[in-house]
């Protein structure tokens, strides 16, 4: 039997975003898979193994110390990580680098090239750091791993990474029971919801939507644009320019599953004006939920949502808001987006995606 360790010492609950979910979700679509040829260890904090109670089955390595320090977990890699991951013949690396100190045969996973792309993203230092571990992990990897094609491709040209390294295994959506939250829904009776769930990095582009959704003020006067996600590098700006809205906004900042299930079903149409994704979880979120969509037309996106939504030019503030009135006053179109969203749904179904993942594990030796 093939023994693959998973590290997972970089995740911070709460604190990386779609990453997280992208990892753990994928976990558990390959312990739903029960494969019998490969036993699956994970080393993650103990809070961390407290917050997935379905890892339990796993065999799980508890690492020990202040995981919450950026620099401590550094070290945990390449000292707890590694000697738990001593016996294994394959460790998967999800957070995106490989530790300075390592097993012999090791995965990566890319989630996208933010580092290299758009580095105002970060500070300087860490800017720095990452565009050298980036370069560094892609040499010592077994295989790399990417969200989409279009990461997959991205990292090929910009890291000149022979294509034959590299694997695409897309997201899927969660198995995990979730109970609607009612106080939600009970506080958007009677409007016209349009739903945006992200940080406010400036790659998200809120104030784009902010503009396009102030245009429909007298089109839809019972419209809420509902916001969750929480602080990010353009937090200033978005908070200015909220301070200004006429048209009702309610920000929830981060918000648990349940209470976001209940948003995604209640909405009447999700916008998703970023003009940088990996992936974009949000949208398979969306149509898996039978959410229409309205999304830029850049990076990743095109890819993971095929026709199951309006696309829009990243900054058109008018075209946004064209193509918003248009979700919300044409029941034709919202029918037929969210017809479209569940088929391509399921081309991300968790089955799919353990398949995936199991067989890359399986070919590395």
């Amino acid at each position: 039997m093939k023994t693959v360790m998973v590290n997972l010492a970089w995740i911070i609950s709460g604190e990386v975003g779609g990453s997280e979910e992208y990892t753990t979700r994928l976990l558990a679509a390959v312990q739903d898979a029960k494969p019998n040829d490969i036993s699956v260890s994970v080393a993650a904090s103990k809070k961390l193994l407290e917050n997935y109670l379905w890892l339990k089955p796993l065999t799980t390595r508890p690492l020990y110390g202040p995981m919450q320090s950026r620099g401590y977990r550094i070290i945990a890699e390449s000292s707890q990580v590694r000697l738990a991951s001593r016996h294994s013949d394959l460790v998967h690396h999800f957070g995106g680098r490989l530790p300075a100190l390592r097993t012999s045969n090791s995965a990566v996973t890319i989630h996208d090239l933010q580092p290299l792309e758009i580095p105002e993203n970060f500070s300087f230092a860490k800017s720095r750091y990452l565009k050298w571990a980036l370069k560094r992990s892609v040499e010592g990897a077994s295989v790399i791993c990417t969200p989409s094609s279009w990461v997959a491709d991205r990292v090929v040209d910009k890291l000149k990474v022979s294509q034959e390294r590299v694997r695409v295994i897309p997201s899927t959506w969660s198995t995990q029971p979730v109970k609607s939250n009612p106080e939600v829904l009970a506080r958007l009776r009677d409007q016209n919801v349009i739903l945006y769930p992200a940080a406010t990095h400036l790659h998200k582009n809120h104030l784009t939507l902010l503009d396009a959704t102030e245009r429909l003020r007298e089109r839809h006067p019972n419209l809420t644009l509902v916001l969750t996600g929480g602080a990010g590098s353009a937090e200033t700006q978005v908070a200015k320019r909220l301070a200004q809205m006429r048209v009702k906004v309610l920000r929830l900042g981060r918000v648990g599953a349940p209470e976001f299930a209940a948003l995604l079903r209640r909405a009447d149409v999700l916008a998703f004006p970023s003009s940088y994704e990996g992936f974009g979880l949000p949208l398979l979120e969306a149509m898996h939920a039978g959410t229409p969509l309205v999304a830029a037309n850049n990076s990743a996106i095109p890819e993971v949502v095929g026709d199951a939504a309006v696309l829009v030019d990243t900054n058109d503030a008018p075209s946004w808001a064209d193509a918003l009135d248009q979700v919300l006053s044409d029941g034709v179109l919202a029918d037929r987006l969210r017809k479209d969203g569940l088929a391509q749904a399921k081309r991300y179904a968790p089955e799919i995606s353990a398949t995936r993942l199991l067989h890359v594990w399986r070919e590395v030796t």
